[in-house]
Protein backbone atom coordinates (compact mmCIF):
# COMPACT_ATOMS: atom_id res chain seq x y z
CA UNK A 1 0.00 0.00 0.00
CA UNK A 2 2.66 2.53 1.07
CA UNK A 3 5.01 1.31 -1.66
CA UNK A 4 2.31 1.90 -4.30
CA UNK A 5 1.64 5.43 -3.04
CA UNK A 6 5.34 6.29 -3.06
CA UNK A 7 5.73 4.85 -6.54
CA UNK A 8 2.75 6.85 -7.81
CA UNK A 9 4.07 10.02 -6.14
CA UNK A 10 7.49 9.66 -7.81
CA UNK A 11 5.89 8.95 -11.18
CA UNK A 12 3.80 12.12 -10.91
CA UNK A 13 6.83 14.12 -9.72
CA UNK A 14 8.86 12.92 -12.70
CA UNK A 15 6.01 13.79 -15.06
CA UNK A 16 5.90 17.32 -13.65
CA UNK A 17 9.67 17.68 -14.01
CA UNK A 18 9.50 16.57 -17.65
CA UNK A 19 6.82 19.18 -18.43
CA UNK A 20 8.58 22.11 -16.75
CA UNK A 21 10.80 24.47 -18.69
CA UNK A 22 12.93 27.52 -18.10
CA UNK A 23 10.88 30.76 -18.18
CA UNK A 24 11.50 33.24 -20.96
CA UNK A 25 12.94 36.65 -20.10
CA UNK A 26 9.47 38.21 -20.56
CA UNK A 27 7.89 35.70 -18.13
CA UNK A 28 10.74 36.25 -15.68
CA UNK A 29 10.21 40.05 -15.76
CA UNK A 30 6.46 39.68 -15.20
CA UNK A 31 6.97 37.27 -12.30
CA UNK A 32 9.55 39.63 -10.78
CA UNK A 33 7.24 42.66 -11.07
CA UNK A 34 4.27 40.82 -9.58
CA UNK A 35 6.41 39.51 -6.71
CA UNK A 36 7.84 42.98 -6.03
CA UNK A 37 4.35 44.53 -6.00
CA UNK A 38 3.14 41.84 -3.59
CA UNK A 39 6.08 42.39 -1.25
CA UNK A 40 5.54 46.17 -1.32
CA UNK A 41 1.81 45.81 -0.61
CA UNK A 42 2.42 43.50 2.34
CA UNK A 43 5.08 45.88 3.68
CA UNK A 44 2.76 48.86 3.27
CA UNK A 45 -0.04 47.01 5.05
CA UNK A 46 2.29 46.18 7.94
CA UNK A 47 3.47 49.80 8.10
CA UNK A 48 -0.11 51.11 8.17
CA UNK A 49 -1.11 48.63 10.86
CA UNK A 50 1.91 49.68 12.93
CA UNK A 51 0.98 53.36 12.57
CA UNK A 52 -2.61 52.66 13.59
CA UNK A 53 -1.37 50.71 16.61
CA UNK A 54 1.04 53.47 17.63
CA UNK A 55 -1.52 56.23 17.15
CA UNK A 56 -4.27 54.30 18.91
CA UNK A 57 -2.10 54.24 22.03
CA UNK A 58 -1.49 57.95 21.60
CA UNK A 59 -5.21 58.64 21.18
CA UNK A 60 -6.04 56.60 24.27
CA UNK A 61 -3.46 58.50 26.31
CA UNK A 62 -4.76 61.82 24.97
CA UNK A 63 -8.34 60.84 25.81
CA UNK A 64 -7.32 59.95 29.37
CA UNK A 65 -5.52 63.27 29.80
CA UNK A 66 -8.50 65.20 28.43
CA UNK A 67 -10.86 63.28 30.72
CA UNK A 68 -8.66 64.10 33.73
CA UNK A 69 -8.52 67.80 32.76
CA UNK A 70 -12.31 67.98 32.37
CA UNK A 71 -12.80 66.16 35.68
CA UNK A 72 -10.47 68.58 37.43
CA UNK A 73 -12.22 71.56 35.83
CA UNK A 74 -15.58 70.18 36.96
CA UNK A 75 -14.43 69.66 40.53
CA UNK A 76 -12.71 73.07 40.68
CA UNK A 77 -15.96 74.81 39.66
CA UNK A 78 -17.83 73.29 42.58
Amino acid sequence: MVKEKLSRFFQEALRVLRVTRKPTMEEYKVISKVSAIGILLIGLLGFILRLVDDFSSLFIAAAVVIAIVFALMYFIKE
